[in-house]
């Protein structure tokens, strides 16, 4: 069930960054240094602001137990709900929803189910943020860990590079739009990494920048390499949606 859980807590980490790889940048001879200061105002210019997202996606995950795919529907509300269910076949097997200050998970196959605090989950994986920082994630704007960070032009992309006492973070962009084209964060404490990337960028109904693909590589001690490949469809924005999470009197609930 906790590997369930972690599995969840990576797939919804995995809409942090957003990249553009629809522009020509194969036409990009050298590119020019820039500071470290100028990559990321325009970050931060290029970030998502919506109240409501929805969404359905393809999902391919796999790790050393093999390939599964199943389909997820995505439903955000700014500063207030996360939630995620995750079918296959056309039937349901997890449903997540996610708070500021908590978590709950139905596993339907093992009739289980997790009512905890976002902070112990938080602590009992390791995750390196906080809802707020989770939900720029989701919807594609960075989270920097330092705002000590250096740049440099690395294979035709610009990155920038930081580290705190915990974390090593790099973060390309490519050349043109200076979208997030890939991420990686490596959890030096906790032997962690995850590497991110980006492509498929579509412009949303107002104009914004959004990636519809996401390809994410995740290492750790204890759960071995996870890849998930998630194929974004019917993003929706400001539009308020129903949420429903009951849990049957007949599941167990389990601990983290």
């Amino acid at each position: 069930m906790n590997r369930v859980l972690f599995s969840l807590l990576i797939f919804g980490s995995l809409f942090m960054f957003s990249c553009k790889t629809t522009r020509n940048v194969e036409k990009v001879k050298k590119l020019k240094p820039k500071s470290s200061k100028f990559l990321m105002k325009r970050l931060v210019q290029n970030q998502v602001n919506v109240d409501w997202l929805s969404s359905k996606a393809k999902v391919t995950y796999q790790d050393d137990y093999g390939v599964q795919k199943f389909t997820a529907n995505i439903r955000f509300r700014k500063d207030s709900l996360i939630w995620l269910n995750f079918k296959k076949m056309s039937v349901e097997g997890v449903r997540l929803q996610i708070t500021p200050d908590s978590i709950f998970l139905i596993n339907r196959q093992s009739k289980e189910y997790i009512m905890d605090s976002f902070e112990k989950a938080q602590q009992a994986f390791g995750f390196p943020t906080n809802f707020a920082g989770l939900q720029a994630m989701l919807i594609g704007n960075p989270v920097f860990f330092t705002q000590k960070l250096d740049s440099k032009v690395d294979n035709q992309r610009y990155r920038l590079k930081g580290k705190t006492d915990r974390y090593d973070t790099k973060y390309w962009l490519e050349a043109t739009e200076y979208f997030l084209s890939q991420m990686l964060i490596d959890d030096f404490r906790n032997k962690r990494s995850m590497d991110v990337a980006f492509k498929d960028y579509q412009q949303l109904p107002d104009g914004q920048n959004f990636s519809y693909f996401r390809h994410l590589n995740f290492n750790s001690r204890e759960y071995g390499a996870m890849s998930i490949k998630i194929d974004l469809s019917k993003v929706e924005i400001n539009v308020p949606k129903s949420i429903r999470f009951e849990i049957s009197d007949r599941y167990k609930k389990v601990e983290l």
